[in-house]
């Protein structure tokens, strides 16, 4: 019999996947109609796939993305809180030639349910996000 993983350990691999830059392994973690809420943005990805499929574009965008991860809270309903730093390189345009670093705080919340992801949001200031890569 396999046990499954707990919440922490799925969120651990999740961010683990972010930084391999790993979607197949981010679409193995989601339950297959997962959601995810990108809270600054208003918007839902509906399904591992399309959760998926939005992490390999972001890696696509930002090849040197990485997450630090500052703290991790473990509720008991399954749900744990991770406030994280993402740091990247901003892609160079309008024959812009100095790369711009960017750093951005946030918080996700990850539910899960039988060892997989069921449901996560995650929180960020667009508006911070915007001006670093403009």
């Amino acid at each position: 019999m396999t046990s499954l993983l707990t919440p922490k350990e799925v969120v651990n691999a999740l961010y683990d996947a972010y930084g391999r830059h790993d979607h197949r392994a981010i679409l193995a973690l989601y339950c297959d109609d997962a959601t995810h809420d990108e809270i600054s943005q208003l918007k839902t990805k509906l399904g591992a796939v399309e959760i998926a499929a939005g992490m390999q574009r972001l890696f696509s965008w930002l090849p040197d993305i990485r997450w630090e991860v500052k703290s991790m809270i473990v509720g008991g309903d399954g749900t744990v809180a991770v406030t994280y730093v993402m740091h990247a390189t901003a892609p160079r345009k309008n024959g812009v030639t100095e790369a711009k670093a960017i750093s951005l705080r946030g918080v996700q919340l990850v539910e899960v349910e039988g060892g997989r992801i069921r449901h996560s949001e995650d929180y960020w200031d667009a508006a911070t996000f915007q001006r670093q890569v403009s």
